[in-house]
C-alpha cells in the first residue's frame, strides 16, 4: 500500500507539472498573439507595417515561384540528357575519323596539362594517341579518351615521363582542368535540382532527429541542419561560419543627400530677398 500511493503521488505531481506546463504556453502564445495585434492594429504605424507584410508575401510568393520554375527545368533538361544518353547508348552511331578527332581533342585539356603535345589520329572509330605526357595523367587521359561517344578501341604510343624536365612539350604553366569536372556538390554553386534533393534529405534527417531522442537522433540532426541550411543558402558552410574569409552576408547602405537641392532653395530665397 505505501510503495502504491508513492506512486500515484508522483504520478500527481508529473500531471500537475504538465498542466502548469500548458498553462505558461498558453500565457506565452496569448502574449505574443496580443503583441501581434498591437504591432499590426497600432493606429499610428499599423497601416505601413500591413503594408509591408503584405509586401513581403508577394515577393515571397513570387519568389517561391521563380525557384519553383527553375527547380522544373532543371530536372526537365537532366531528364532529356538521360534519356539522350540511353538513346545513344541503343543506337549504333557511326561517327567520322574527323569528328571523332575533333571529340577526343576537347576533352584533352580537363585532364593533361599539355594538351598540345598529344597528338590524336582516327581510323574506323579506333584512337591512336601519340606525344608526351606526364605518368600522373596517363591513367585519366586513357580514362577520357575511352568515355568519348564513338571512341571503340584505344592506342597510345605516348613518351611517358615522372616529370617535366627538359621535355620540350612539357614546358610551360599547365593548363588548369575546367571546375566542371569536380562533382556537383562539391562545387561553390549548386543546381537548383542539387538543392532540391539536398534540402529535402537535410531536412528529413533534422525531422527525424527531433522525433527520436539519444544518439541516433542528435546524430541526424548534426547531419541534416548543415545540409538544409547549405541548400537554403546556396554558399558553402565555411563562408557560412566564417572560416573562408568572405563573409556570408554583405549589407550595402545607400545614403542620399539633398544638399543641392537645399543649396539651390537657399540661393533663390536669398535672391528674392535681394529684389
Amino acid at each position: 500500500m505505501k510503495g502504491l500511493s508513492l506512486k500515484l503521488k508522483i504520478q500527481n505531481q508529473k500531471s500537475k507539472r504538465e498542466v502548469d506546463m500548458r498553462i505558461i504556453a498558453n500565457l506565452i502564445a496569448s502574449a505574443g498573439l496580443g503583441a501581434g495585434l498591437m504591432y499590426l492594429l497600432d493606429p499610428y504605424g499599423g497601416k505601413r507595417r500591413r503594408s509591408l507584410i503584405r509586401d513581403k508575401a508577394v515577393h515571397g510568393v513570387h519568389t517561391t515561384g521563380d525557384a519553383a520554375g527553375k527547380v522544373s527545368r532543371d530536372m526537365k533538361n537532366r531528364a532529356k540528357g538521360v534519356a539522350s544518353l540511353f538513346k545513344r547508348a541503343a543506337v549504333k552511331e557511326e561517327v567520322s575519323d574527323s569528328v571523332l578527332v575533333d571529340r577526343v581533342r576537347s576533352e584533352l585539356g580537363g585532364v593533361v596539362g599539355h594538351p598540345g603535345s598529344i597528338h590524336v589520329e582516327a581510323s574506323d572509330q579506333r584512337v591512336r594517341l601519340s606525344g608526351v605526357v606526364l605518368k600522373r595523367e596517363l591513367k585519366k587521359l586513357i580514362k577520357r579518351v575511352k568515355s568519348v561517344r564513338g571512341v571503340r578501341e584505344i592506342e597510345h604510343d605516348l613518351e611517358v615521363h615522372d616529370e617535366p624536365g627538359n621535355v620540350p612539350g612539357l614546358q610551360g604553366e599547365p593548363a588548369v582542368p575546367p571546375a566542371g569536372e569536380r562533382f556537383e556538390l562539391m562545387q561553390e554553386n549548386w543546381s537548383p535540382s542539387a538543392r532540391l534533393v539536398t534540402g529535402l534529405a537535410g531536412g528529413a534527417l533534422a525531422v527525424y532527429g527531433l522525433t527520436y531522442r539519444g544518439i541516433a537522433g542528435k546524430t541526424a540532426i548534426a547531419a541534416g541542419l548543415p545540409l538544409l541550411t547549405r541548400a537554403a543558402t546556396n554558399m558553402p558552410l565555411r563562408r557560412i561560419v566564417g572560416i573562408s574569409g568572405r563573409r556570408a552576408v554583405d549589407i550595402q547602405k545607400t545614403t542620399f543627400m539633398e544638399a543641392g537641392k537645399k543649396a539651390h532653395d537657399a540661393s533663390a530665397k536669398a535672391q528674392h530677398k535681394i529684389r
